[in-house]
């Protein structure tokens, strides 16, 4: 079968490669199918050499896929059941990290994707352990979208403690910063604002509106803070969801959340030292917190999510192509074109809209 793999240390090294279908070695393990693998913003961390990887490996980690086998002591899981998987695999159940409940957070973790063999190819084995049922009504493409919005239900729902009433802004109209809408309207928000830039005008703007945004704001465009202050009647954001992981985000996230204002951290930035307002954010008395990867809590929560949203998930995938199409769909990801891209196996074409 055909994979997209990571085939070597160093900026670029993706290539086509043809493997071996995996095989059941554990009794705990499931064959998957893959239905959708969805790019992430850690795939193209990846390609660019700025996130850990473990070469060769298969890449993606956003999946859901059909069980086709099990082990012998699977119980939770049958042949046929549509599935998404926890990117978890390999925490050692022994760090301080694991024994707190933080199996996300082991530094022994080897996901999918990086650590070992991922979903950008047509089957995967997972363990038992980390696979969730997906609820009826949500569909084999749609259902992949679960890992990212995992990852917005803990930075925003259980970290970030989004309320009933609670004014939100999110800096940032990439997959997360929308997932990050539709997380804050299902915690009860009463009004969420969305921030971005010109390269959000034609796409990711008008699936933020389809998603839960009252309003959108083009940062460049117009002034965050003047308008922030007119919704709120000067006093500011109850909480910012920073989602764009550049400075220039995170400072506007500091000018427009009100005195002793949350900030929740969702946003991955692609170099490791950053100049932020930090006496600002001192002088503001502001809660920070930072995120990484999902908790085990926030998958169930997700998928609740996926089944009674009012809002169209699907509005997040703009792309469904075949791994073939790796290179026209990194770029478009890379030049604002695209929101999610979902790579499908035995997909002809290449589908935008």
């Amino acid at each position: 079968m055909k994979a997209l793999m990571k085939v070597a240390k160093g900026k670029g090294n993706l290539e086509i490669c043809d493997i071996l279908r995996p095989k059941i070695k554990n009794e705990d393990d499931v064959l998957i199918e893959v239905t959708a693998a969805g790019v992430c913003g850690t795939d193209i961390h990846i390609w660019r050499d700025e996130f850990p990887y473990y070469p060769p490996v298969v890449m993606g980690h956003e999946f859901a896929g059909i069980v086709r086998k099990t082990g012998k002591s699977v119980t939770r899981f049958s042949t046929g059941d549509l599935v998404v998987g926890e990117p978890h695999t390999h925490f050692c159940g022994k760090c301080e990290m694991c024994r707190a409940g933080k199996i996300q957070l082991c530094a022994h973790k080897r996901s999918p994707g990086w650590g070992i063999d991922g979903a950008f190819t047509d089957y995967l084995v997972m363990p038992e352990l980390f696979l969730h049922h997906v609820p009826e009504g949500v569909d084999s493409v749609t259902a992949a979208l679960c890992e990212p919005l995992a990852i917005v239900t803990t930075g925003v729902l259980e970290h970030g403690k989004i309320g009933p009433q609670d004014t939100v802004a999110i800096v940032g109209a990439g997959p997360i910063g929308l997932l990050s809408a539709v997380a804050a309207k299902s915690g009860g928000a009463a009004k969420v604002v969305v921030l971005g830039t010109d390269a959000d005008e034609a796409v990711r703007f008008p699936a933020a509106r389809k998603l839960g945004a009252d309003q959108v704001i083009n940062v460049q465009r117009e002034n965050a803070k003047k308008l922030v202050d007119s919704l709120t009647s000067g006093r500011g954001v109850d909480v910012v969801v920073e989602a764009s992981g550049a400075a220039e985000g995170i400072n506007t996230a500091a000018d427009i959340v009100k005195q002793c204002g949350k900030i929740t951290v969702v946003g991955m930035p692609g170099e490791e030292k950053l100049s932020i307002k930090w006496l600002e954010m001192i002088h503001k008395v502001l809660d920070v917190n930072f995120n990484f990867s999902s908790s085990v809590s926030s998958w169930e929560r997700a998928l609740s999510i996926m089944k009674t949203t009012p809002y169209d998930l699907s509005a997040v995938i703009t792309h469904k192509v075949n791994i073939s199409n790796w290179e026209q769909a990194f770029d478009d990801i890379a030049i604002g074109n695209a929101i999610k891209v979902m790579f499908i196996p035995r997909q002809d074409t290449y589908d935008i809209g």
